[in-house]
């Protein structure tokens, strides 16, 4: 008589899975939500995971079904905002219409037109492109450091104190400003001279300075007539005089193009010092405040 032999198959497991108040975790039998996934299985056996242990963890809330991925109590639907570094949400291209799509669908648009790639978002109807404001470009500058100008030879103002910067597009040592973007800029130059017996019919040239081109973007002139006589009293000595003044300029400047601020004065034969602060930490010092520059981008 042969005998029947019932083979059992048996199938290793390859996760844990706790059922305990109708729970299940896979990778952990301390599971904190309906479902929890542990994926690198560091998690404690008792108690609440830390922080770093949940952070490659995905949890379905058992309340309201909410999922966190590396989130221990997700606030939304689905919810990747957790301790570690890696909280960004990969998105794909879809040929699919935005009526297709629906409403409120995400999509990233790899075709570069016109204006490059971009995350699109569908309003039911038509896919449109998201838009992020850039952090405008905002400079201001001042002159604190003493320099001075030779006579009739252009000279780039260098070594200034900056203020703000808001967009990190200013060296204030070799006073070089990059366009951070294709755009519209304002450039407003305030500049004051020491003390010198002024020639008549001199002039200061503000000019707006390409240092890589060597080409001079704008200029703007401020003429001065000679310096006054002193009375009788003076032994009618000429008098020394301040020049000084303003300029702006606006300029429409591709991304990355550079512009230097440089000054040109024939006031006298010789070189004359811009008059700078000797204490710059006294907003009320006499000098201060006399060399200035600010950038604004529309």
């Amino acid at each position: 008589m042969r005998k029947k032999i019932h083979k059992t198959l048996i199938v290793p497991c390859c996760f844990l899975i706790s059922t305990l108040n109708a729970q299940v975790g896979i990778g952990t039998n301390n599971p904190q939500g309906i479902l929890h996934v542990d994926g690198a299985k560091d998690n404690s056996a008792s108690g609440t995971p830390t922080v770093t242990q949940v952070s490659n963890d995905v949890i379905v809330n058992k309340t309201t079904g909410f999922i966190g991925a590396g989130v221990l109590n997700p606030q939304v639907q689905l919810d990747i905002r957790s301790a570690g570094n890696e909280n960004a949400l990969g998105l794909g291209t879809t040929t699919m219409s935005a009526v297709t799509a629906g409403a409120g669908a995400t999509r990233y648009d790899v075709n570069s037109v016109p204006v490059g790639a971009k995350i699109e978002v569908s309003d039911g109807a038509v896919w449109h492109k998201a838009y992020i404001a850039p952090q405008k470009a905002v400079i201001v500058v001042r002159k604190i450091a003493s320099q001075s100008i030779p006579s009739a030879t252009a000279i780039t103002i260098i070594n200034w104190n900056e203020v703000r910067d808001m967009s990190n597009s200013f060296d204030p040592s070799s006073g070089e400003f990059t366009a951070p973007r294709n755009g519209t800029y304002t450039f407003l130059l305030t500049f004051n001279f020491n003390g010198a017996v002024i020639s008549d019919g001199s002039r200061v040239e503000s000019q707006f300075y390409n240092p890589t081109t060597g080409t001079v973007l704008a200029s703007v002139y401020k003429t001065f007539g000679q310096s006054m006589t002193g009375t009788a009293d003076d032994a009618n000595a000429t008098r020394s005089t301040q020049a000084g003044g303003s300029s702006t300029v606006t300029l429409t400047l591709t991304a990355g193009t550079k512009v230097s601020v440089r000054l040109y004065q024939n006031l006298t034969s010789g070189s004359i010092p811009l008059r700078v602060t000797t204490d710059s930490s006294n907003p009320a010092n006499p000098d201060d405040g006399f060399n200035n520059l600010t950038i604004i981008e529309h």
